[in-house]
């Protein structure tokens, strides 16, 4: 059961982290607003592209290179926690700071969820690892 679970742990991330590398690089201005960015003329959607489609493609290729064997499952899930652990603790870390009383955006307010939900997958899958 343990490797199903891991199984499904790295493909879902692979999926999300490789969905959000195409998104980000075919369509870099939509996607930066969605997140309430305004990237500035090409030089901003370079960016974007460069921040979120290269990086999010590099850690897909983490999640899917264990079914080529090129990487152990519990270096990929590292990986993911590495990702998903940071992402949540700065997202905790910014709402403490401040800025009560705006309402954050609805992809903004999603990814508290997929990031604390990710993180902890990562630990689960870590701790079913061999």
């Amino acid at each position: 059961m343990s490797p199903l679970i891991i199984n499904i742990i790295l493909v879902s991330f692979g999926v999300f982290f490789a969905y959000t590398a195409i998104v980000s690089f075919r369509t870099p201005v939509p996607f930066a607003r969605g997140l309430g960015l305004e990237p500035n003329g090409r030089s901003g959607a370079i960016e974007i592209r460069a921040q979120y489609g290269g990086f999010f493609a590099a850690a897909g290729l983490a999640q899917f290179a264990v079914f080529a064997e090129l990487l152990s499952a519990q270096t990929a899930l590292f990986v993911g926690l590495v990702i998903f652990g940071g992402l949540i603790a700065g997202r905790v870390l910014a709402l403490l700071a401040g800025g009560r009383g705006e309402k954050l955006l609805p992809i903004i307010s999603a990814l508290y969820w997929i990031d604390g939900i990710g993180c902890l997958a990562a630990i689960v899958g870590l701790f079913l690892t061999p």
